[in-house]
C-alpha cells in the first residue's frame, strides 16, 4: 500500500511537470551544443581537482600550514554555496549566455595564473591563492548556475538524461583530475598542470561564442515569491539535506580514507589512488546508466534508495566496530557501493526539485523556477563538498575510522527515513487533493 502511494501520486505529479512545453525531439545542433557543455563541464571541474596531489605539498614548502591548505582549497566550494543563488536569482538580467561564457573564463583565467604561483612564497602566496581561488569559486558559481540552466531548457524533454550526463562529466572531472595533475607536475613541475588545463578550457570559450545560443529564459525573472515558495516547503527543505547528506558521505572520506588504508591493510599509495578511484567509477557508471530513467520514473524512490546505499556502505567500510573486523573486500564493496548511493541520489535531484517546484508557481514559468534550481541545487553540493572533510576530520580525531564512518551511517539512514516518510505524506496530501477536486 505504501509502496502504491510513493509511486502512483509521485508518478502523477512527475508527469504534470513532464508535460510542460514538450519539444518534438533533437536536432543535430542540439547534440552539438551539449557535447559542448559537457566538454566544457567536464575540464571546469578538472580544473578543481587537478591540484590535488602536488598543491598541499608545494604550499606546504612555501610556508602554509596544514589549516591553511585546507582553508584555501575550500574557498571555491564555499564561494559556490554562497554565490549559486544569487546569481540563478539574477540570471534574467544577467543572461544564460554571457554567465556561462564569463563564469568559464574566470575558471580558465585563474587557473592559468595559478601557474605563476610557483614563483612566489611566504604571506604573498598564501594571498595570491586565496585571491585566485576567490576569483575561481565565484566564476564556478556563475558557471554551474548558467550551465544547467541552459543545457535544462535546451533538453526538457530529455531532462533527467541529460542531467544524468553532466554528472557523468562531473565524475569524470574530478576523477580525472588528480592523476592527470600529477604526471604533468611529475613532467613539468609546478605551472605545468594549471597551464594545460586552464588552456585548454580557454581555448574552447570561442566555440561556446559561437555554438551556444540565447535560450528564451532570458526573458523571465526569478521573483521573490518563487524563493518564499519553493523553499518554504518541507520537500523541498529534505530534498536539499539529502542532496547536502549524500555528497558529504563521500567527501566525508577526503581526509580520513587513505591513513585507514595505509594502516590496516599496509597499502601503496598507488594502491590507495587505484582504491580512491573505485567510488568515482562506480559513481559515473550508475550515472551514465540510470540517466534516461529519470525521465520516465518518478526521481524520490531513486533517491531514498541511494541515501539507504549510502548508509550501508558507511557501516561496512570499516566496518562498524559492532559488524567485525576490517576486511580489504568488504572495504573495497562498500567504496564501490558509496560511489552508487551517491549517484543514485545525487542524479535526479534535479528532476525531483522540478517536480515539487512546478505545482508551488503553477502561474510561474518553468524558466523561472529552473534558473532558481539551478542556482540551489550547486548550492547544495558545494556545501556537503564543503562539510564532508570537516566532520570526517573531526570524528576521526575524537574516534577510530570504523566509528566515524559508521556514526555518519546512522545520520545517512536517519534522512532516508525522514525522505520515505516525507514522500509517503505528501503523496496521501497530494491524492487527497485530487479525489477533493474530483468530488468538486
Amino acid at each position: 500500500m505504501a509502496d502504491g502511494h510513493l509511486q502512483g501520486t509521485d508518478s502523477a505529479s512527475y508527469e504534470s511537470v513532464q508535460s510542460v512545453e514538450k519539444r518534438p525531439g533533437l536536432r543535430c545542433w542540439d547534440v552539438l551544443t551539449f557535447a559542448l557543455c559537457w566538454m566544457v563541464y567536464f575540464c571546469a571541474t578538472a580544473v578543481f581537482s587537478v591540484l590535488a596531489p602536488f598543491f598541499p605539498i608545494e604550499a606546504g614548502n612555501k610556508g602554509a600550514s596544514s589549516l591553511m591548505v585546507g582553508a584555501i582549497m575550500s574557498t571555491s566550494p564555499l564561494c559556490v554555496v554562497i554565490f549559486s543563488p544569487i546569481f540563478g536569482y539574477y540570471l534574467p538580467q544577467m543572461g544564460v549566455k554571457p554567465s556561462l561564457l564569463a563564469g568559464s573564463l574566470l575558471i580558465g583565467g585563474t587557473c592559468v595564473l595559478f601557474a605563476f604561483l610557483g614563483h612566489l612564497s611566504g604571506t604573498i602566496f598564501i594571498a595570491s591563492c586565496f585571491l585566485l581561488e576567490l576569483v575561481g569559486g565565484i566564476g564556478n558559481a556563475m558557471f554551474q548556475t548558467s550551465i544547467y540552466t541552459h543545457v535544462s531548457m535546451l533538453f526538457r524533454d530529455h531532462y533527467g538524461l541529460s542531467m544524468g550526463l553532466m554528472e557523468v562529466a562531473a565524475g569524470l572531472g574530478y576523477a580525472a583530475g588528480p592523476p592527470v595533475g600529477g604526471a604533468l607536475y611529475e613532467l613539468g613541475g609546478f605551472p605545468l598542470p594549471f597551464l594545460v588545463i586552464g588552456s585548454i578550457l580557454l581555448g574552447l570559450l570561442p566555440i561556446l561564442f559561437i555554438v551556444i545560443k540565447s535560450t528564451d529564459c532570458e526573458k523571465d525573472q526569478v521573483s521573490l515569491k518563487i524563493i518564499r515558495k519553493v523553499l518554504g516547503n518541507f520537500v523541498v527543505i529534505c530534498l536539499v539535506l539529502s542532496t547536502i547528506i549524500g555528497l558529504a558521505s563521500i567527501t566525508l572520506l577526503t581526509p580520513i580514507f587513505s591513513p585507514f588504508l595505509y594502516n590496516q591493510f599496509n597499502l601503496s599509495v598507488y594502491q590507495i589512488g587505484l582504491v580512491n578511484l573505485l567510488d568515482s567509477f562506480s559513481y559515473v557508471l550508475l550515472c551514465l546508466l540510470t540517466g534516461p530513467l529519470y525521465d520516465r520514473l518518478p526521481p524520490r524512490p531513486f533517491i531514498i534508495a541511494g541515501l539507504v546505499l549510502c548508509s550501508i556502505a558507511c557501516f561496512l567500510i570499516g566496518p562498524a566496530p559492532y559488524i567485525g573486523t576490517p576486511r580489504l573486500w568488504l572495504t573495497l564493496v562498500a567504496d564501490g557501493t558509496l560511489g552508487v548511493g551517491v549517484a543514485l541520489t545525487i542524479a535526479p535531484i534535479y528532476s525531483a526539485m522540478m517536480q515539487v517546484a512546478r505545482p508551488q508557481c503553477p502561474d510561474l514559468s518553468t524558466e523561472s523556477i529552473t534558473m532558481f534550481i539551478s542556482g540551489l541545487v550547486p548550492s547544495a553540493l558545494s556545501f556537503g563538498e564543503l562539510i564532508g572533510p570537516l566532520v570526517g576530520g573531526g570524528l576521526n580525531g575524537i574516534q577510530d575510522f570504523q566509528t566515524s564512518t559508521s556514526l555518519f551511517g546512522e545520520v545517512t539512514l536517519a534522512m532516508a527515513v525522514l525522505m520515505l516518510v516525507v514522500t509517503l505524506v505528501d503523496s496521501r496530501r497530494t491524492a487527497g487533493l485530487s479525489s477533493y477536486h474530483d468530488v468538486s
